[in-house]
């Protein structure tokens, strides 16, 4: 079965890409209001292929009223939970 995209944003938008970790990767892409986190990894040829894992969009975040807030408050409590961890 083959997926049928409407809207190939990933064609048209130069996104920004972060890597972390053991070949994680989060990409956004701004004007189309997505953000992908996935996994880095060589194919057979032995180039570099980015697998997503999931997307994030930007309007069903914000079209409800605690997505955000729970997302930025995680993250915050991450950062404070690894700071923590370091000063240990």
């Amino acid at each position: 079965m083959t997926k049928k995209y409407d809207n190939k944003y990933w064609e048209t938008e130069t996104p920004e890409t972060i890597e972390f970790g053991n070949g994680n990767f989060m990409r956004c892409y701004d004007i189309a209001g997505k953000l992908q986190f996935g996994t880095k990894f060589k194919n057979k040829a032995g180039e570099e292929v980015y697998q997503v894992k999931y997307v994030l969009d930007r309007d069903a975040l914000f079209s409800d009223d605690e997505a955000a807030s729970y997302l930025r408050g995680t993250i915050d409590d991450w950062e404070e939970l690894m700071e923590q961890r370091n000063d240990d």
